[in-house]
Order: structure tokens, then C-alpha cells, then sequence
């Protein structure tokens, strides 16, 4: 009976000190939303500084394809930019999101969001082949992130050829192709739409329609980089402008 007792007195003792000291002694453990805010302001901090070399490569259709490669600087740079192997016929430069100023090679580049657009260079390009091999260098520039140096892809099975000439007469034109773009832009000088990832579109040619007309399907992919293609016809029976 004794013992009984003075284990039920050890029992309730035990009981008092968890109840009491237990708290005290014991430190709070974050929520996750603690936990994800450090985080994110962890790398958010890495990510301001980041200095490196970054390549672009592709094919580009002589005088008429353009790529676009948008870009963020952290801070205030000079712009080291160089051709790699694959130079005959390409070109560059360095501007806004506006088109405001034009960069190049030496130049101070201030803080901001920017984009390299990759042409063809008229004078230095080869006539055969028009699709032509580029490679590019960026380095002295400090990024808030790694740029994203791929582009959407663009397929296009029809029209053949990207000028093409028309006999007089009436004729259809058909647009068709696939792309894994996120955004799918058809336009000519007065309207612009959406197609969906695989389309199929037709245009109209007869003795109303200009001589001329030209035609532009660009291609977006998450981080905003693009592919502008374009397109000419030259029409015999058409009016003269």
C-alpha cells in the first residue's frame, strides 16, 4: 500500500513538471510559411548576382527570320559580346523591350530588362544556303537570373518557300504548320491572331488583292524569347500600290 502510493505520488509529480516546464522549455517550430519565405528570400539572393557566360546558338532564315532572346541585368555592365564558329551572315544587337536604345559590343549596359535580337546581315550573308548557322557570346553582364537561350519551335509545311510568286489568276494559299510556342501570332500590316499549336489557314489571291503582300507568323515560348518568320508574295495579277 505504501508503495502504491508513493508511486502515484511520483506519477502526479511527474505530470506537474511536464505540464509546467515542458512549454518553457521547448522552442516553436517554424510553419512552412516561415520556412518558404526564407527560401525564397535565400535564393532570391543568389540569384541577384549571377555572373556568367552565356551562348546562344541557331538557324535563322536569311533576311527574313529574326530571334528575339529577352534577358535581365542586376546591375550596371559592359556588354563583352563575340561571334563563336557560326558567323557568315548573322548579326546582332542589344535593345529594350521599347526599342529605345541600341547596344553593342563595349558598350555600358544599365540595369534593366533586355533583349538580344539575332538578323541576318545583308552585305555578308551567302545567297545559297538562305538558312543560315549563328553563335553568339555574351559575357560581362551580371543577370537577376540565368537567361533562357531556347526558342520555340516553329514547323511549317506549307508554303514551301518563304517568297513566293504568283501568276495571275486566282489562287489559295495555304498556311500549316505546328508549334510548341505558348503563344502562336498570325498578322499581316492590319490584322493579327491567334492560331492554336497545329493550324491550317487559307488566303485568297485574285484581281482585288495588292501585288504585293507580306505575312508574319512569331512564336513564344514561357520566358518570352521568340521566332518572328515572314513571308512575301508576289502577285502578277494583282493592283499595283
Amino acid at each position: 500500500m505504501l508503495q502504491s502510493r508513493k508511486f502515484n505520488y511520483i506519477l502526479i509529480s511527474f505530470l506537474v513538471f511536464l505540464l509546467f516546464f515542458t512549454p518553457r522549455m521547448s522552442s516553436p517550430m517554424p510553419d512552412n510559411e516561415s520556412v518558404s519565405a526564407a527560401q525564397v528570400k535565400t535564393e532570391k539572393k543568389q540569384k541577384d548576382k549571377i555572373k556568367i557566360t552565356v551562348e546562344y546558338k541557331g538557324k535563322i532564315y536569311r533576311d527574313l527570320e529574326t530571334h528575339y532572346y529577352l534577358f535581365s541585368t542586376a546591375k550596371r555592365g559592359t556588354i563583352d559580346i563575340s561571334w563563336g564558329s557560326d558567323m557568315l551572315g548573322s548579326d546582332y544587337i542589344i535593345t529594350d523591350k521599347n526599342w529605345s536604345a541600341m547596344y553593342g559590343n563595349g558598350d555600358e549596359l544599365p540595369a534593366g530588362d533586355y533583349m538580344l535580337v539575332i538578323t541576318s546581315n545583308p552585305a555578308e550573308s551567302p545567297e545559297d544556303p538562305s538558312l543560315l548557322s549563328y553563335h553568339f557570346i555574351l559575357k560581362g553582364l551580371t543577370f537577376k537570373v540565368a537567361p533562357d537561350t531556347s526558342l520555340p519551335k516553329l514547323n511549317i509545311e506549307s508554303p514551301a518557300q518563304l517568297v513566293t510568286h504568283l501568276p495571275a489568276g486566282e489562287h489559295d494559299v495555304i498556311f500549316k504548320g505546328c508549334s510548341d510556342a505558348d503563344s502562336l501570332i498570325f498578322a499581316d500590316e492590319e490584322t493579327t491572331e491567334q492560331l492554336p499549336s497545329s493550324f491550317e489557314k487559307s488566303i485568297h489571291f485574285d484581281e482585288t488583292s495588292p501585288n504585293y503582300r507580306g505575312y508574319r507568323i512569331t512564336a513564344t515560348n514561357e520566358s518570352g524569347n521568340s521566332v518572328n518568320r515572314y513571308f512575301e508574295f508576289i502577285y502578277e495579277g494583282g493592283i499595283s500600290e
